[in-house]
């Protein structure tokens, strides 16, 4: 089956692989023609501009999505509600806000194309060797990409989950799970590490509880690779970013009154991370010396 795939950053690029591997015949497109070069080598068709997925893609078109949220992807999206036609599908891979989703499932409706919003998790490598992929849309569209959805994933790595927009909210809550789940093993090492027992070996810590402790997972083993790498983190600046998703989420649960608590405090961490004069702290230390006397460190 013929494919084309716009966009081949880090997760775009081996998602193209995955799906040679799986026998698709892959036209790709990124703007920086030096990238698409990279997968042309491995077996792709060049795309030089977007109009060219017309003649080569085979009817129905299939174009699957993977550019940054927001206007990349919007633009994208509606330049090609202009070349394709009546039937095509197109698949947005990205983690794009669910409501512009919904927006852009009708935008392309209208012209009787097909969308798919589909989070992907798993990172580069799931790209490559198989993802977790959440898949929002009319149903009939997901059925006809199915097969797709099952190559590109891990053994029983794929749901539909429903209407559009609906891929791309649980995957925005998948990764605000992840938020919260980061800083409770950020905040258990560091009580590990300055607590009363010193020079514990952590990534040795790390690999034990990845063998059948009830917090064994991904993510542990993951900060077992970091620690092996750089025990002490010397090189690393404690500065924490955010993509988006865990904002999104945060906003959800207070238009639909849902508590979360932990991941809020947890995207607000990454807030503080960032800020290296931390007015507000100081202000705290300034109120207690002001109204009890306490000490205050000064520079």
């Amino acid at each position: 089956m013929d494919i084309g795939i716009i966009g081949l950053g880090k997760m775009g690029k081996n998602v193209a692989q995955n799906m040679m591997k799986n026998g698709y015949k892959v036209h790709a497109y990124n703007r920086t023609e030096s990238v698409t070069d990279e997968v042309v080598a491995k077996g792709a068709k060049k795309v030089k501009e977007i109009e060219e997925f017309r003649e080569q893609l085979a009817r129905p078109r299939i174009i699957w999505v993977m550019l940054p949220s927001g206007d990349a992807t919007e633009d994208m999206l509606r330049n090609l509600s202009s070349i394709l036609e009546e039937g095509d599908i197109v698949i947005d891979g990205s983690n794009s806000f669910y409501k512009d989703s919904i927006r852009m499932h009708a935008m392309l409706r209208e012209k009787g194309i097909m969308f798919l919003d589909a989070g992907c998790s798993g990172g580069p490598s799931g790209a490559l060797n198989g993802m977790s992929i959440m898949v929002g849309g009319e149903e009939s569209a997901f059925r006809k990409m199915e097969e797709l959805f099952k190559y590109l994933s891990v053994p029983n790595g794929y749901i539909y989950v429903g209407a559009p927009g609906s891929g791309h909210f649980v995957k925005m809550v998948h990764n605000a799970i992840e938020y919260g789940m980061m800083e409770a093993i950020a905040e258990g090492m560091d009580l590990v590490k300055n607590g009363p027992y010193k020079d514990i070996d952590l990534a040795g810590l790390c690999n034990a509880w990845n063998n059948g402790s009830v917090i064994e997972g991904r993510l542990i083993k993951l900060t077992q690779s970091a620690l092996s790498k750089d025990g002490k983190l010397e090189k690393i600046v404690p500065y924490v970013e955010d993509t988006g998703e865990g904002r999104w989420s945060v906003q959800a649960a207070i238009e639909h009154g849902i508590l979360f608590t932990a991941i809020a405090s947890s995207l607000f961490e990454r807030f503080s991370s960032r800020d290296r004069e931390r007015f507000g702290k100081k202000l705290l230390a300034a109120l207690r010396h002001e109204f009890g006397g306490h000490a205050v460190k000064e520079e």
